[in-house]
């Protein structure tokens, strides 16, 4: 073999190697620009709780405690820290009428469903409703700042914001357990009428 036919030879070997570097480094680049994104930590969690529910018949859509951590103490039932309401959409997942009587919660002595209604003096006024909150099948019952409403009271401390608070329903179907947000919520003033009991003012309760 001549001296020319082997330098063409080993120049051939030389350009196949360069290639094949080349196509390995290409097949690097292109598994590595289709590597799936680290999920980002928290994000299932947050969707998880935009229907604050555990367990049971009954769910609360859009759900929140109402803290009134950051108001400062007055006297009497002003401003009372010993109870505060639970707002949302609560959400019949069954196929028949269900009732909401009450229910109980580790942060609240009594748990009560109450309304907002109009006394004789013409003042908005929230007490108790006489046989609790009735759910159409597969419907929705609204809870809101100045109308119907879950009453947390007799509570030790007002739940901080950003926390959760554990809330489990009495109802026609059994109990449902809900983890319910806690956030902040500025009102004025509203009166509770307790079951049986005279007209009390409470700072902060009302929900205009």
């Amino acid at each position: 073999m001549s001296r020319s036919t082997r330098a063409l030879g080993a120049r051939s070997v030389a350009a196949s190697a360069a290639l094949l570097v080349l196509a390995a480094g290409l097949a690097g680049c292109g598994s590595s620009s289709t590597t799936t994104p680290a999920a980002t930590p928290g994000a299932s969690t947050s969707a998880a709780k935009s229907t604050a529910v555990t367990d049971g018949p009954v769910t609360l859509v859009n759900g929140w405690v109402r803290s009134k951590d950051g108001v400062p103490p007055t006297t009497g039932m002003a401003g009372d820290m010993s109870m505060t309401g639970v707002f949302g959409t609560l959400t019949n997942t069954t196929d028949k009428e269900i009732t909401i009587t009450g229910g109980s919660s580790p942060v609240a002595g009594l748990v009560e469903v109450h309304e907002t209604v109009k006394n004789d003096a013409g003042v908005m006024v929230m007490q108790p409703k006489a046989g609790g909150f009735v759910i159409p099948a597969k419907g929705t019952f609204e809870l809101k700042p100045g109308g119907n409403h879950i009453m947390l009271m007799k509570m030790s401390a007002m739940p901080k914001i950003g926390t959760s608070v554990e809330l489990t329903l009495t109802t026609s179907a059994g109990t449902a357990k809900l983890m319910i947000p806690v956030r902040n919520f500025a009102g004025g003033d509203e009166n509770y009428v307790p079951a049986g009991g005279a007209t009390t003012s409470m700072s902060g309760m009302n929900h205009s």
